[in-house]
């Protein structure tokens, strides 16, 4: 094994020891899960120390916890490891000719409401090889931005240089509130004015959903005698069904993740929710990267009622009863 040299490139398995390091909490589990001896850990992890210049973990006897700074450092090596394996698998992919790989950057909402019917669309051209990894929105653009993911799934407003939207879509935000709720039975639209009395239960973004929901509040001149905010809109549904308020949340959520004991509700006010699937300028599609732009967006139409699609070609739109673009 190459050790780190004196111009500070980075072994590759000194890079996966950090990252075992810092998921299982100690040197010793680390080497059990690398299947080398404790000592050998020890010593990479020492030399990658060396070689950056800071402390990675502070020591207390045979535990270890991160520095702040190597907190920070965890997240690069992690997207630089996981660019390293999709190298791996795309060479597996031409030498064996079979389909590449698929690799997807996604908010959590988008990956747990929208991927699974959007890859199972493929079907026969779906790849053995599927890689996605949930992040915020702005961790999802500098994904694509570095090339570690084919694809990014996000909320807008996402308009950043360098960035193509390869659909858009839209719809409005929903109420969901528990089951056995006298609001679940009303047989009407969530009026905004139930938040008169009301805890409001919603993501606390300030600059996407949250601030839609305050426009839309302050509108009608209605303040929340409470609050429960979270940061995932699965989080904000967990806590209607519990009982504790109401909760406006994304359409792509309520209806991609249904969760029983719960009754989703339109909104008498509209308040639009956007979400777009993304790529990398300057990233050649291949045919089966070409077919997953269209699978997403046979996945959206089927999974989000009211949903409209925005195709930048020709920037045509669709509905669900207009499925053609």
């Amino acid at each position: 094994m190459m050790s780190i040299e004196n111009d500070k490139k980075f072994d590759l398995r000194v890079l996966e020891a950090f990252l075992a390091a810092m998921a299982c909490g100690s040197m010793t589990k680390a080497a059990v899960s690398l299947g080398v001896g404790q000592p050998a850990v020890t010593r990479m992890i020492k030399e990658l120390e060396a070689a950056v210049g800071f402390q990675l973990f502070h020591r207390n006897g045979p535990r270890i916890s991160p520095t702040d700074r190597g907190l920070r450092f965890h997240e690069e090596v992690q997207r630089i490891v996981a660019g390293l394996r999709q190298i791996e698998q795309r060479a597996e992919a031409i030498r064996t000719e079979k389909i590449a790989s698929i690799d997807i950057a996604a908010t959590p909402t988008m990956a747990a409401g929208l991927l699974g019917p959007a890859l199972m669309a493929l079907g026969e051209e779906l790849p053995q090889q599927v890689n996605v990894q949930t992040m915020n929105a702005e961790h999802v653009i500098r994904a694509l931005r570095s090339r570690t993911a084919d694809f990014g799934l996000a909320a807008d407003p996402i308009d950043h240089a360098g960035i193509v939207r390869h659909v858009v879509c839209e719809s409005r935000l929903v109420g969901v509130v528990a089951a056995g709720s006298p609001l679940a039975g009303a047989g009407r639209p969530l009026e905004l004015s139930t938040f008169t009395d009301q805890r409001l239960i919603t993501v606390g973004n300030a600059f996407r959903i949250r601030s839609t929901i305050d426009q839309a509040l302050r509108a009608q001149g209605i303040t929340p005698p409470s609050e429960f905010t979270t940061n995932t809109s699965l989080n904000a549904v967990m806590a209607a069904r519990s009982g504790l308020g109401v909760a406006l949340v994304d359409p792509v959520t309520a209806y991609g993740v249904p969760v029983e004991g719960t009754k989703v509700l339109p909104l008498e006010t509209r308040i639009p929710y956007i979400w777009a699937l993304l790529s990398d300028a300057d990233r050649a599609l291949s045919r089966h990267l070409s077919r997953f732009v269209e699978a997403y967006r046979q996945a959206c139409i089927a999974t989000v009622p009211d949903c409209i699609v925005i195709s930048t070609a020709g920037d045509a739109r669709c509905s669900e009863s207009e499925p053609s673009l």
